[in-house]
């Protein structure tokens, strides 16, 4: 009789558990749009960690509304990219319909007015974050394809618009991997759930990938864990942007100096100077957050950069006034 108890109590257990994972998916789906929508802006200036707003060009530059069609929500997670006189924007823009994210790309003669020109990379599953970057005569991507659980490098066959996977670099339910080229190495600074950090390196970026001795380097770190954009090797210094999200998802993105980097040892410092880098402001399109930033030193010496920013960036901003009471973030995460 007890057995019998038991083995009921326990099927009771495994029904609740699926009607509770059925309903949190149903109430995702079907929950009303957030009147919050991520979009992208240019910044400028002649330090990257003091950028600013160009004056005759306000933001947002790329937005959802620019891609043909109506299946696209938003965009976010821009990769800025300068190739034979040309800017390039590689960007996640999020399918309403599919309820997930495909990686898209923007083309301009001047970084700041863009054109839509067509999407880079779908797959089955959610991806964003399409860390582009050259390599020897290729150009590679590193996106976030953490619903394959897999870290992938894409190889452009025809870039921009024709890519190809090239190889499982490694395996692991990881967010926005972001790598870097350091002292002879490759390196991989890789988000694992929502606020731990692990690093993977190689020496060769198609080599074998090894986990860092110290794994995970966060294990809860709301502050420092998550990446948000295109790391800067200067000197002798690694400049790591990271995501702050102590006020909510996105709200703010912070700079840091990585002081010690190899397969045993791992320390970093917040730059107080420039904390946070970028955060919520005013009451348009960044109003309720940024998290990104992909800056780019030019050729005439001075610094242009992608970041965005969630907020409203429609034409008519009456509706802001029906929504002040709804801080709903619209995460880039399905």
């Amino acid at each position: 009789m007890k057995r019998k108890v038991l083995i009921i109590g326990l099927l009771l257990l495994v029904a609740a558990a699926a009607g509770q994972h059925h309903y949190r998916k149903y109430k995702k789906r079907h929950r009303p749009p957030s009147p919050y929508n991520w979009s992208i802006g240019i910044v400028a200036g002649s330090d990257p960690l003091n950028v600013r707003v160009i004056d005759a060009f306000p933001n947002p530059r790329f937005t959802a509304d620019a891609i043909p069609g109506h299946r696209y929500s938003f965009v976010a997670d821009p990769f800025l990219i300068e190739e034979g006189g040309e800017w390039f924007l590689f960007f996640e823009m999020f399918d309403r319909e599919a309820r997930r994210g495909e990686i898209g790309v923007a083309t301009s003669p001047d970084a700041v007015h863009w054109t839509y020109a067509g999407p880079a990379l779908q797959e089955p599953f959610h991806l964003s974050y399409p860390f582009v970057f050259e390599e020897g005569t290729n150009f590679f991507m590193i996106p976030e394809s953490r619903a394959a659980r897999e870290v992938r490098l894409y190889r452009a066959v025809e870039f921009p618009l024709k890519w190809e996977l090239d190889r499982v670099l490694f395996k692991g339910n990881y967010s926005d991997p972001t790598p870097v080229a350091w002292q002879g190495k490759w390196w991989i600074f890789a988000t694992r759930g929502s606020y731990s950090m692990d690093i993977w390196y190689a020496d060769d970026l198609r080599g074998e990938w090894r986990p860092h001795a110290k794994n995970p380097l966060y294990l809860y770190s709301k502050g420092r864990a998550r990446n948000g954009g295109r790391p800067l090797v200067m000197g002798d210094k690694i400049f790591r942007f990271a995501q702050d999200s102590h006020g909510g998802y996105g709200r703010a993105l912070r700079a840091l100096v990585i002081n010690e980097l190899d397969p045993t040892r791992f320390v970093e410092h917040v730059v107080k100077s420039a904390d946070p880098l970028f955060s919520a402001h005013g009451d348009g399109w960044a109003r309720v957050g940024m998290h990104h930033y992909s800056p780019v030193f030019t050729r005439e010496g001075s610094w242009i950069a992608a970041v965005d920013g969630s907020g409203i960036w429609e034409a008519d901003l009456e509706a802001l006034d029906q929504v002040r009471g709804n801080e709903e973030i619209h995460s880039s995460d399905p």
